[in-house]
């Protein structure tokens, strides 16, 4: 039975290389540029045009400067101290919330809010005043459009 399953596979395998390989063959031989575009004239001269070919010579050598795994591991240890030296030095000016109940508690004694009281009767009749001038002011918007 692995047998067969091997020769399935190989089969698979080849099948799709050679449908690949088919498909990848000219994949722009058959495209033709649409002669109406506005483009049509530059895509065909950017297609025929040769650029220039790449040599061995332009690849850039070896970086003489690259440093060590050990260069490295003594800068990555020198950063980190340099910020526990900070955390250490600006610990005094953090700060984080907590114990805000505490808190709230004095400020909310600290504040002394004023006794509240019943209205009194000279209260009432300066309202009742207020409310009696505001309603002889006041008259109902026209019916008709001026």
């Amino acid at each position: 039975m692995n047998g067969e399953t091997r020769k399935i596979v190989r089969i698979g395998l080849i099948l799709g290389f050679a449908a690949g390989a088919t498909a990848c063959a000219s994949p722009f031989s058959s495209s033709q540029v649409d002669p109406s575009s506005p483009v049509a004239a530059a895509a065909t001269a950017a297609a025929k045009a040769k650029g220039p070919r790449r040599k061995f010579s332009d690849i850039p050598v070896v970086p003489t400067d690259v440093p060590t795994d050990g260069q490295i591991r003594a800068k990555v240890a020198q950063q980190q101290a340099a910020g526990a030296a900070l955390a250490k030095a600006t610990a005094p000016n953090t700060w984080e919330l907590k114990d805000s109940e505490a808190y709230a508690a004095k400020a909310r004694r600290e504040a002394n809010p004023p006794a509240l009281q019943a209205p009194t009767e000279a209260d009432r009749a300066n309202t009742e005043a207020f409310a009696r001038a505001a309603r002889g002011r006041a008259s109902a918007p026209p019916s008709q459009p001026q």
